[in-house]
């Protein structure tokens, strides 16, 4: 009687398509896993930007500031936030925190992110516009190509924080 010991040319196709197909299926799922993680973290920055603005327009209010539609007074001085240690300034139609302020000791925007989590983040600011993120483009503002958040301080009747993931 013959005792046979291994696998057959057969077995050993039949073996290597399933592998294969198994491949195709996990793949695609693995290679996401980067993609997923970035917009993670840009979710995770996004929840920060609306609870800084959420405090600051609060504290805005609290100090008897109210938005309006046109600047009272011209002057910018008159919107600004006290932290104590330095001051915020807000845009008067919507008690946001400007991207950058014009004067002296006020806060950016980015001074109340924690983005030092990861290296490959990436900033780009004007008085307006914050863009955070992986892919920032380098001028303009397209929101149909990068990885990035968008946060607008002069949006009315509310700043807005968008997420671009096209790119991610």
């Amino acid at each position: 009687m013959l005792n046979s010991k291994g696998f057959t040319l057969i077995e050993l196709i039949i073996v290597i398509v399933i592998l294969s197909l198994l491949a195709l299926v996990a793949l695609p799922r693995f290679l996401s896993f980067g993609s997923d993680a970035r917009i993670s973290s840009l979710n995770g920055i996004a929840a920060q930007l609306r609870a800084t603005t959420q405090l600051v327009q609060a504290k805005a209010r609290v100090q008897g500031l109210r938005a309006s539609t046109v600047n009272p007074g011209g002057l910018q001085d008159n919107f600004l936030v006290d932290f104590g240690y330095a001051s915020a300034e807000v845009m008067f139609s919507n008690l946001c925190p400007e991207s950058i302020a014009e004067n002296g000791d006020r806060l950016r925007l980015l001074d109340f992110v924690n983005t030092s989590f990861t290296d490959d983040i990436s900033t780009r600011v004007d008085n307006r516009y914050t863009l955070i993120g992986y892919d920032v483009p380098s001028t303009g503002v397209p929101l149909n190509q990068g990885c990035y958040i968008l946060y607008d301080s002069f949006a009315t009747p509310n700043c807005t924080i968008e997420l671009v993931t096209d790119d991610c």
